[in-house]
């Protein structure tokens, strides 16, 4: 399986959702996961460098052996506008007007090219009325909720995914993340008669 974390905006959380999907995914120890890490900045190999270890790979290109391959790429649009190929595109926004705004752009590339995608309302506080009105955009149909959390960024800080840490807040990061992998295996079933299918 292989996964695009994708948008034209920068820190949207794209780093951190392909970490934790990948720390979510290593818990099962079939599987052998990578994170290809394609973005300029590195975000990924730095979080690799604080860690002891993880239970998952992160490199710069592609490797053979893996089951899920999970790309992390630069908030832009590369100058021939080929993207990365992928099963599924993750596609996280925040929901601040400029986030979102970049977000529908997002999309509509990809609908364009015909891809398969998943929205993600990134560190979302639905007692916020913008954000909640963002939410009921036909664009965040189905759209995946990873609500705003302190300790995912203590996590990357620390080289850590929330599946290393261990209190009650943990308990609700882990929910989230795995309700996304639960997500995106459900998207991938599909029989393509939903949003964007390939």
């Amino acid at each position: 399986m292989r996964l695009c974390c994708f948008s034209l905006k920068g820190g949207v959380g794209r780093t951190t959702l392909a970490l934790n999907l990948a720390g979510c995914y290593a818990r099962d120890p079939r599987l052998r996961v990578l994170v290809n890490d394609r973005d300029p900045q590195g975000g990924a190999s730095a979080f690799a460098a604080l860690s002891d270890e993880t239970p998952f790979s992160v490199g710069r290109s592609r490797s053979p052996g893996f089951n899920i391959e999970i790309a992390d790429t630069p908030p832009r649009l590369p100058d021939n506008e080929i993207i990365p190929e992928a099963d599924l595109y993750l596609v996280p926004t925040l929901l601040d007007g400029a986030s979102f705004l970049i977000f529908l752009r997002t999309v509509e590339v990809l609908e364009k090219k015909g891809k398969r995608y998943l929205p993600i309302a990134n560190r979302a506080n639905e007692k916020r009325a913008s954000h909640r009105r963002r939410l009921d955009h036909p664009k965040m149909d189905g759209a995946v909720l990873v609500r705003d959390r302190a300790l995912i960024a203590d996590c990357y800080e620390q080289g850590q995914t929330v599946f290393d840490a261990a209190d009650r807040w943990a308990l609700k990061a882990q929910e989230e993340i795995h309700g996304l992998a639960v997500r995106v295996r459900k998207t991938l079933k599909r029989d393509g008669k939903g949003r964007a299918a390939a």
